[in-house]
């Protein structure tokens, strides 16, 4: 990994501990001044996962999730920490997300971005109003953390201001158990997995962990008195995987305590219709792109319904079995989905997010 600090960013804290840490890095003018060889955006992505740029950010930390048009949200927000991602994804949407390769962190994250989150953490309290709070949506939460220490300086943030909120941290790698024991008990911080089969994480997710592995970490998270969520996104529609995937949400129900589990969303493969060229350049022997799909409400390209309920319905014996445990959820579906899958008649939005606000609350009292 090759690092880069603008000169503009050298005196914030998060630049000077990487510093001190001695890695090897030049220090650069701009990013913008960056000199990238002349090659195609797609050999730029893979080219830029190598390198890390500590930059000042001049916009917002905290924002909404941007979610999507005419499905269900959420209402997840996010801390917004850096953009781009080491780990390589065939399905990633990133790819086509950004069009400034490299992987970038904020430098002034400290001094900026955590006076941000906490006027937003003391208003929400004020109100009285419940945050689910994650760092996971334009970068791997943990997959960058031996450099930069983010996740750990807002672990030990949440330690000592004690919001209303909990703190997702989505990822796709394993920390070690010496990551864990940095930290007191607190369950109002969620180790988050992104999971899926084995053919999957196999041929589709280079540089990832194992299922086996992100399990055996979720498991090390709960021990410390955290706790965990997982999800099932995308979910690849190919010959068996009817089979696999309830395959692995059964491995995660028979893994851990039922109640240190806040949620498991689902969420078939869906795309932004430019992201396919890009992919199929980076990964030609990928053939998730070769099925048929519909442009979706969102514009965005997704399975046929038939065939996302296909793929739901599958998990459904488990999801009926477990429901009055565990809280399982759709990420950006119809409401004819949530019904004809999980019974759920005349669901919304604003439903969604009081079901996870409340599961969030019940984190926070068990913090208290």
């Amino acid at each position: 990994m090759e690092i880069f600090i603008e000169t503009s960013a050298l005196s914030y804290l998060l630049s000077q501990e990487i510093l001190k840490k001695e890695y090897p890095l030049k220090v650069i003018s701009s990013y913008n001044d960056f000199e990238w060889p002349y090659i195609s955006f797609p050999e730029l992505i893979t080219l830029g996962k190598k390198k890390l740029f500590l930059l000042k950010h001049q916009g917002r930390f905290f924002r909404p999730c941007p979610g999507t048009k005419n499905y269900l949200c959420c209402g997840y927000q996010i801390f917004h920490f850096g953009e781009g991602c080491p780990l390589d994804c065939s399905y990633c949407i990133l790819q086509a997300y950004f069009n400034r390769p490299g992987l970038k962190v904020w430098a002034n994250l400290v001094e900026d971005g955590f006076q941000e989150l906490e006027r937003i953490l003391e208003r929400a309290q004020r109100e009285k109003r419940i945050l689910r709070i994650g760092t996971g949506e334009f970068a791997d939460s943990l997959a960058l953390e031996s450099i930069v220490g983010v996740a750990e300086k807002l672990i030990h943030f949440w330690e000592e201001k004690k919001p209303l909120a909990v703190l997702e941290l989505k990822t796709k790698v394993c920390p070690s158990e010496k990551f864990f024991v940095k930290f007191k008990s607190n369950p109002k911080i969620i180790f988050a997995w992104s999971v899926n089969t084995e053919k999957i994480i196999k041929e589709e997710e280079k540089a990832t962990a194992s299922l086996k592995a992100r399990l055996e970490s979720a498991k090390k998270a709960v021990e410390r008195g955290f706790s965990c969520a997982f999800h099932f996104d995308p979910i690849i529609y190919y010959e068996g995987a009817e089979e696999e995937y309830p395959q692995v949400l059964e491995k995660i129900l028979n893994s851990l305590p039922l109640e240190k589990i806040a949620w498991i969303s689902l969420g078939t493969f869906r795309y932004p219709k430019e992201l396919k060229e890009i992919a199929e350049k980076r990964f030609p022997q990928s053939k998730i792109y070769s099925q048929e799909f519909i442009e979706g409400l969102d514009g965005k390209k997704r399975y046929f319904v038939e065939i996302r309920k296909k793929l739901y319905q599958s998990f459904q014996k488990l999801i009926k079995e477990t429901k009055d445990q565990v809280t399982f959820y759709f990420c950006m579906e119809s409401e004819r989905v949530w019904e004809e899958i999980l019974g759920e008649k005349e669901y919304n939005s604003t439903k969604l997010i009081e079901r996870l606000d409340k599961v969030a609350l019940s984190l926070c009292k068990s913090a208290e």
